[in-house]
């Protein structure tokens, strides 16, 4: 028997009793410590590809159940255990778990000479603790996991596990730039979608599989659209920052500064159009903002609140009432809607004035019809006076005759089709002019009157 045989059946021993049921992972360690000086004295003293391919299985092997022991211990933790503890075992199972995937890697290289039942054997190990080693990896703080994924995407001797690997690390940093998005952390996002780059071309290099191509493909567009909205953050953040400091100053304008500030937004929306719905809504209201506190143009203003509304009507179910700048830009709406109705009411009044001195004659006319006290003198007044521009007309004059001997309900059908003829809203002010309009909204007035009067 050779000194590496040897060697390494006492390592065996040694394994095998690290993995008996129930034993305490100190005394588990202990053993695969021990193990792991036998291995290595083995693979020293080995004097053919053979004993060494066998001595770094063994090798790669312990490492695993190392990292695995470990592991679970780390997961076992209470919330109470130091963080300095925490960090060292994280980094215990990084360090066999990169051992790991080395060794068994060496191993497959050097044992050309072993059966094809090993080296087939090997494969099927080698991903088996792929896959576990990735989720020992993949845990505690951000920066080390993505270190440690990098470090074993170095130790991938086969071209497809490594771009597996490096697509699993694209995915955890664009995942990692969602989550700082979303947390208006727009600095760790950019920098999170800029590490996607290296990973994402070198396993686009690597693989030949047409599926983990359209997987990089995919990731590299979401990415762009990562970008666009922390981009579009970060501009937005900017602006933010100089529109605070123009307002201090709101007495000594810099007007560069302010159409600076305007461009910064309108960049801002531009970049998250279509992309981010919520980041443009934001930068239309500032928009919008400075145009009304600042500039003084509310006309302007409104056009970017209203642009405002429809976006994030748009991102229902997603509501904003939360956001300040969404309140704000709710309550700007309001005053001014509420402006405009006012002005729309003293302009209307006004019309109104002007046509009841001119129709002064006509409307006495109509009042004095309407105090008769007869319906049938009113609609005959109407009718002949002003006769409804719809041809022919819905009501024809010659119905109402023996208004007294018919029914509640003829009567009521009777003044439902004059209120039809001179509804205001089928004389409207563009069709048959400002004028006309005016009048059939007072001769429905006096219709109505009668026909409450029936209720």
């Amino acid at each position: 028997m050779s000194e590496s045989k040897r060697l390494r059946e006492e390592g065996n021993k040694l394994f095998l009793k690290a993995l008996t049921e129930g034993l305490s992972p100190f005394l588990a360690k202990d053993r695969l410590s021990k193990a792991l000086k036998y291995y290595y004295q083995a693979n020293v003293n080995a004097q053919t590809t053979n004993e060494a391919s066998s001595a770094l299985k063994n090798i790669g092997e312990t490492h695993y159940q190392m990292a695995k022991i470990i592991w679970k211990e780390c997961t076992n933790l209470t919330l109470r255990s130091s963080l300095k503890r925490k960090e060292k075992m994280e980094d215990e199972i990084r360090f066999h778990a990169k051992e790991s995937l080395k060794e068994l890697f060496s191993s497959l290289q050097r044992g050309c000479g072993q059966s094809e039942a090993w080296r087939d054997k090997m494969d099927s190990d080698i991903s088996a603790v792929f896959s576990d080693v990735v989720s020992f990896v993949s845990f505690g703080d951000f920066d080390r996991r993505v270190a440690a994924m990098f470090v074993l995407a170095k130790c991938m001797a086969w071209k497809e596990l490594r771009a597996l690997l490096l697509v699993q690390i694209a995915q955890v940093l664009y995942q990692h730039s969602v989550n700082c998005l979303e947390e208006e952390d727009f600095r760790g996002s950019l920098r999170a979608v800029h590490e996607m780059h290296y990973p994402l071309e070198e396993a686009e290099r690597l693989t030949s599989y047409e599926e983990m191509k359209t997987d990089i493909r995919v990731l590299k567009a979401d990415s762009m659209y990562q970008l666009a909205s922390a981009e579009s953050m970060q501009t937005s953040a900017i602006a933010c920052e100089q529109l605070a400091r123009l307002l201090e100053q709101i007495e000594f304008l810099n007007m560069n500064m302010v159409f600076d500030t305007l461009d910064m937004f309108k960049d801002a929306a531009l970049k998250a159009r279509e992309i981010n719905l919520e980041q443009e809504a934001m930068a239309c209201y500032y928009q919008g903002h400075i145009f009304e506190k600042v500039l003084k143009l509310k006309q302007k203003g409104k056009t970017f609140y209203m642009k405002v509304m429809e976006l994030t009507e748009a991102a229902k179910p997603k509501l904003f009432n939360h956001e300040k700048w969404y309140r704000d830009c709710t309550a700007s709406l309001k005053i001014m809607q509420e402006e405009a109705r006012q002005r729309d009411d003293r302009a209307q009044e006004e019309a109104r004035a002007k046509f009841r001195k001119e129709m002064e004659k006509e409307l006495n006319a109509l009042t004095a019809a309407k105090n008769s006290g007869s319906v049938v003198e009113l609609l005959k007044h109407v009718y002949s006076k002003h006769p409804p521009k719809n041809d022919p007309p819905k009501l024809d004059i010659k119905e109402v005759e023996d208004w007294d001997e018919k029914e509640q309900s003829v009567k009521k059908r009777l003044l439902i089709k004059a209120m039809s003829d001179y509804h205001p809203d089928k004389n409207s002010k563009d069709e048959y002019g400002e004028k006309w309009h005016f009048l059939t909204e007072e001769i429905s007035k006096n219709i109505t009157y009668f026909h409450e009067i029936l209720k």
